[in-house]
This record gives structure tokens, sequence and C-alpha cells, in this order.
């Protein structure tokens, strides 16, 4: 099993990535253009985070690529990677469709030299629509990646009370509070506490507030904590839903750009609230 789809940080040791995603820069590129042809082929969505704190340096596309990666790493957990017969390519359904309505899916060939070279064992051919050439050996095409076997998971049931361990967001997590917040315990608790009461009764009139998300092989839902502002989420907290004691858990919260990276793996997001 691979640990991820492409390299994620500079000592990282090849045999734990999947595949080399190359680029040119004698022509121009980054390590983000091969993210930026997927962006270009697909559905149009902001790939990007729209709030000046959460842009990142040398990013235009940090959204896609987090998707893509996720999205391998399941589709591995669910054997949906497809080979050739002789095993010299792979291909994957990236989950995407092109404005067409077509899937596509992102192709790979072995990589002959992966040992000698210290590289991952594959390298990243191209992206390519359902009805390409380049797929057709694949046929039947691959899934694409799942996620949830009992819908209900993904709706909030107000019936059931929120239990929120306080101590770790308050403390262990108080760098994702709003600034203002983050030196005063007393002045964050009050307003914690008042925000997830106000929560309670807006989940109550629409339950549709919850958006699910993928953590640790499990569906949880990401619930807007409204702060500073009544009209906008600060941060979104973490509610995992405990069926025995029928009771959601929620141990932690979100800044708005990890939930948006978290949210999207399974669909995107109504951004709503869920808006970085």
């Amino acid at each position: 099993m691979y640990e991820c789809l492409f390299k994620r940080y500079k000592e990282q040791d090849p045999r734990t990535i999947f595949a080399h995603f190359g680029w040119r820069g004698d022509s121009g590129e980054t390590w983000e253009t091969p993210f930026q042809k997927l962006a270009e082929k697909a559905k149009h969505e902001d790939w990007d985070f729209q709030r000046p704190e959460f842009k990142r340096p040398g990013m235009s596309v940090p959204i896609i690529a987090s998707y893509l990666n996720y999205t391998f790493i399941r589709l591995q957990q669910q054997t949906k990677v497809k080979f050739s017969a002789d095993n010299s390519k792979a291909c994957i359904n990236t989950g995407l469709q092109t404005p067409e309505g077509k899937d596509l899916f992102a192709t790979f060939y072995r990589n002959p030299n992966a040992v000698e070279r210290d590289q991952p064992d594959w390298t990243l051919f191209g992206y390519f629509d359902a009805y390409s050439d380049k797929v057709r050996e694949f046929e039947p095409l691959p899934d694409i990646a799942t996620y949830v076997d009992d819908p209900s998971e993904l709706v909030f049931d107000h019936r059931l009370e929120l239990e929120v361990d306080y101590k770790h967001i308050l403390t262990d997590n108080k760098d994702r509070l709003p600034a203002v917040l983050q030196g005063n315990a007393a002045l964050a608790r009050n307003a914690v506490e008042g925000a997830i009461r106000q929560l309670k009764e807006r989940l109550k009139r629409n339950y549709k507030l919850a958006v699910p998300h993928w953590y640790n092989e499990r569906i949880q839902l990401l619930l807007p904590l409204s702060i500073t502002d009544d009209n906008a989420a600060d941060v979104a907290l973490v509610a995992e839903k405990d069926s025995v004691r029928k009771k959601y858990m929620v141990r932690t919260l979100l800044t708005m750009d990890m939930a948006y990276l978290d949210a999207r793996i399974i669909c995107a997001p109504d951004r709503d609230w869920l808006n970085p």
C-alpha cells in the first residue's frame, strides 16, 4: 500500500509514493502544473481558497491536489486502481467529470528504472475522458471511490444531543479559534458555549447545515460555528455519531480551510457557510 499518490514533502521515501508527477521548469511549469491541467479539463470549480488568510504562497489549486491524493488513497483501499493486462500501465477514476459530464481518468505508466533512480514505481501520463482511446485497454473502466454505506450517516439527527469536549477545543486547539479569543480563556469559553447553543437551534431548523466529511476511515459531520459574526462561520465543529450513546461527540474543531479540504473528498460542498 502506498502512503500517497504523489510526493508530499521533500525527504519522503519514493517507495511510499505511487507516482511521479513531472513538470518542466524550463518551460515555466511548476510542481502544480499537473494539477492545474486536471482542473482545466474538469467542470469548473473553485480549487483555491478565497479568503486571503487561507491562500498559500505559490499555490493556485491546493484543493484539487489534496482531493486527488485522498481519492487515490480511498481507491487503493477499495482495490479500484486498474492495471493493464501486461501490468505496464495503471488507471484511476478521479471522480471528476468534464463540462459535458464525462468521467475523467488519470493514467500512469510503470517506471522501469524506479529502484535504480530512487523514484516512485509509476509516472503520470495524463488525464483522459471516458471516450478517449487512451483508456480503452482499461475497460471496463474503473469506478469512482465511495465512502457511504448508510445514507443516514450524511444527515444530522437533531434529536441527538451534542456532547462537547470543551477542554480539547479551548485548550488544545485554541489556535484555531478567532484571534480575539485566543488570549482570553474565560471569554473564549463563554463565546463558544453561546455559539453552540445558537447552533443547536439552527440545526433543528435546517439539518442540511451539517456537511459530511471523511476522516480516519469514517464519516463525520462538520457543523458551522459562528462566534464573531452570526452570519458567517468562524470554524467548523467536528461531530461524530455515537449510535450506542445516542449522541454526537464533538471533540475538536477545524479552521475553514481544513474543513473544506476534508469535505471535498466526498463531494463539492455547498458554500453557503463552508466558504474558505
